[in-house]
C-alpha cells in the first residue's frame, strides 16, 4: 500500500512525548501528522483533509473538546477521538454535546484497543463518499420546520415526561412511558424517531436499552435527560450508546424544545443519507452478559449456541421481531 492510499491521522497535544508515542504506535499503517496546540491543529485541517483527528483534552490555550469543536466545523468529514486522563464531567459533556466525538478514550489507553478505535474512525471516515454538509448547517433557524415524527419518552419520572411534553411546540407525536415492555412496544410497532431516557449507571436496564436501540435501529436518535454526573458513565454512553446529547436534569422549556429540534432534523438526515448511521456506529460493550443476551435475541449465535433470553432483558426478544 503506498503512503498517498493510507488514511491521514492528525493527534493534537502539548506535550512532546504523547505524540511521539502516537506516530510510533500509528507509524507504518497511517499517514500520521502532529500539531502540538489546537490553532495549529486547525491550522492544518484547513490546508488538507484528515480521516481521524485525535485529540488530548488537556491543552493550554484551547481544550481538547473545544478544538474538536471547531475542528467539527471545519472539517465535518473528519472523525474525532477525544484522548483524557482524568475524570471531568464538564469536558466529557462536552464531547458529546459540542465536538460529537465518535470515540472517548481514557488514558493510559491500552495499544491495541487505541489501534482497534482508530482503525475503526478511519474505516467510517472513509465511508463517507457523498458531497458533505454538516447537518447543523441545513437546521432551521428559526424554528419553523414542522414535525410529525415519534418521539419516545422512557423514563420512571413523571416531571420529567411532563416537561418534555409541555415543550413541545409542534405536532410532534410524544408517548412517555416509564414501563421498559411499552416502550420497546413503541419501538417496534411505531415509526419512532427520537428515544428520550434518564440514565441509572453503566450497568442499568435504560443504558441497555440505548445499546440495543443504537444497534439495531441506527436511525434513531438518543437524548439522555438526566441528573447523573459520573464521567465514566457519560464516557460509555458516548463509546457504546453514540447518544446524539445529554441534557443535565432541570432543563427549561426552550432548550428542550431546540435540543428536540435538532435530534428531529438528525433523524430525517439519517433517513435521506442512510450511509451517515456508519458515522454514528456503537462500540461493543465490556458487558459480555448483556452482549450474549443481545446476540442471542437477534439471532447473530450459531443455533448451537443461542439461549432464550430470559429475566431483566427478556424485552430483546421482542426488539428483534
Amino acid at each position: 500500500m503506498s503512503k498517498a492510499s493510507l488514511p491521514k491521522v492528525l493527534c493534537v497535544d502539548d506535550e512532546p512525548g504523547l505524540l511521539r508515542s502516537l506516530r510510533w504506535l500509528l507509524r507504518g499503517q497511517y499517514e500520521v501528522a502532529v500539531a502540538d496546540s489546537g490553532l495549529d491543529g486547525l491550522a492544518l485541517l484547513s490546508a488538507e483533509h484528515f480521516d481521524v483527528v485525535i485529540s488530548d483534552q488537556r491543552m493550554p490555550g484551547m481544550t481538547g473538546t473545544e478544538f474538536l469543536e471547531r475542528a467539527r466545523r471545519v472539517s465535518p468529514r473528519s472523525i474525532r477521538l477525544l484522548l483524557t486522563g482524568y475524570s471531568d464531567f464538564n469536558a466529557v459533556l462536552s464531547s458529546v454535546n459540542e465536538s460529537e466525538v465518535f470515540r472517548f478514550i481514557s488514558k493510559p489507553w491500552d495499544n491495541q484497543k487505541l489501534l482497534d478505535t482508530v482503525s475503526d474512525a478511519a474505516n467510517v471516515a472513509r465511508m463517507s463518499h457523498t458531497s458533505w454538509v454538516d447537518f447543523q448547517e441545513t437546521l432551521d433557524a428559526d424554528g419553523s420546520s414542522t414535525f410529525d415524527e415519534g418521539v419516545l419518552v422512557f423514563d420512571n419520572d413523571s416531571t420529567a415526561a411532563a416537561q418534555w411534553q409541555a415543550s413541545v411546540k409542534t405536532a410532534t407525536n410524544i408517548v412517555c412511558t416509564s414501563d421498559i415492555g411499552e416502550a420497546v412496544h413503541q419501538l417496534t410497532r411505531q415509526k419512532v424517531a427520537v428515544l428520550i431516557t434518564d440514565i441509572h449507571g453503566a450497568r442499568s436496564q435504560q443504558m441497555d436499552l440505548i445499546r440495543a436501540v443504537r444497534r439495531n435501529q441506527p436511525q434513531v436518535v438518543v437524548l439522555v435527560y438526566s441528573q447523573e454526573r459520573d464521567s465514566a458513565v457519560i464516557g460509555r454512553l458516548i463509546n457504546e450508546g453514540q447518544i446524539y446529547r445529554f441534557i443535565a436534569k432541570p432543563a427549561g422549556p426552550e432548550y428542550l424544545n431546540r435540543t428536540l429540534r435538532s435530534a428531529l432534523t438528525r433523524h430525517r438526515q439519517l433517513l435521506a443519507e442512510p450511509e451517515r448511521t456508519t458515522r454514528h456506529r456503537a462500540q461493543v460493550s465490556d458487558d459480555l452478559d448483556f452482549e450474549v443476551d443481545f446476540a442471542s435475541a437477534g439471532g447473530q449465535l450459531p443455533p448451537g449456541m443461542r439461549k432464550p433470553v430470559t429475566g431483566a432483558r427478556s424485552w430483546l426478544q421482542r426488539l428483534f421481531r
